[in-house]
């Protein structure tokens, strides 16, 4: 563990990056998603109230970005240009990420028309055949055509196109043709990360070790920094997330429930709130002690290194660990590893 001095938040604090989830449904079924390894979610779509909810914080405290986006594809909710609309007056950005495949020309030029400022599309290979193998049901003409379309609406608009890349044993070689993509789409933003384990892998562990760049980047370099360890980017960076069903959650890890691997053992990882937006407010949620004392815990990361042990029982959930955390326990996010990045 990397000790360091208490870090504690001011005393009041405010959410400068808010993702929300617009619906947890969604119409592909890529192989990496772990969607299929849920533990009882129900497959919902945000409610009027539960935005208008969120819209009031929104309204009043002016976060700098508000990002729609979880573990549902975004387009598919029927007021999403409404959501965005709304937000894209009180906030500096607007950003949104898609699978590209609801992407109709009608539909991103309302996008444009509401305010968004970046698009994200995810990207895991660079051909028809290495796309289509994981993003099931995707079509990789259908999304390049979508892209060119999104590219001629957004020409003289500030509006910014990035696409993410989540890096895998079996398209870990599309990452050298990345910066072409890049070029021959008008990509501004590049976004890496590894993907979170859904299945019993001996391999991953030699695989999670190699020098792979992720994060944010203009274009794909030779020269690459490790992310740092024992960083929560959610907390450092005052990100908050609420759920379709208005649950306020810390961080993506622990927006659904679900089984992943760590190695070869099965872990649960259970989802964890600190309130409800169509209960109390997003203001008093994020600034409750209890939330706070949270935080403070994740800035000076009290909580033993379990990405590098092959100890305890323990890390087979995140219900708690051997320095007597109770739920929700942070020393197995890969997030805080450096190795899992969100736009």
């Amino acid at each position: 563990m990397i000790w360091q001095t208490d870090k504690k938040e001011n005393k009041i604090s405010y959410i400068e990056r808010l993702y929300i989830e617009p619906t947890s449904a969604c119409n592909l079924s890529c192989k990496m998603c772990f969607r299929h390894s849920w533990l009882d979610e129900a497959i919902g779509s945000m409610s009027d109230e539960t935005f208008e909810n969120i819209y009031e914080y929104i309204k009043e405290y002016t976060p700098n970005t508000v990002f729609f986006g979880g573990m549902g594809e975004p387009l598919i909710h029927k007021n999403i240009c409404s959501m965005i609309k709304k937000s894209s007056q009180f906030c500096k950005n607007t950003e949104l990420i898609s699978n590209g495949t609801c992407l109709t020309e009608e539909l991103a030029e309302n996008l444009l028309k509401s305010g968004l400022t970046r698009l994200w599309i995810s990207m895991d290979g660079f051909s028809a055949e290495e796309y289509e193998k994981i993003r099931l049901g995707g079509r990789f003409k259908q999304i390049t055509d979508n892209i060119k379309k999104f590219n001629e609406l957004r020409k003289g608009t500030q509006a910014k196109l990035g696409i993410t890349f989540v890096v895998m044993e079996e398209n870990v070689h599309q990452l050298k043709l990345i910066n072409d993509f890049a070029d021959l789409y008008d990509v501004d933003l590049i976004n890496i990360s590894h993907a979170i384990p859904a299945g019993k892998n001996e391999a991953a562990r030699d695989f999670y070790q190699k020098t792979i760049p992720v994060g944010k980047m203009h274009r794909l370099t030779d020269e690459y920094t490790p992310k740092p360890i024992e960083y929560c980017p959610f907390v450092e960076e005052k990100m908050c997330f609420i759920k379709w069903n208005g649950d306020i959650i810390p961080c993506m890890q622990l927006l659904h429930s679900s089984k992943t691997y760590m190695f070869e053992v099965e872990r649960e990882v259970f989802s964890h709130n600190f309130g409800n937006v169509n209960q109390t407010s997003l203001y008093d949620s994020y600034n409750s002690a209890e939330f706070k004392t949270f935080r403070e815990r994740v800035l000076n990361f009290d909580f033993p290194t379990c990405t590098i042990c092959y100890g305890c029982e323990l890390r087979e959930s995140n219900l708690e660990d051997c320095m007597f955390n109770q739920k929700p326990t942070c020393g197995a996010c890969l997030w805080a590893t450096g190795k899992v990045f969100c736009p």
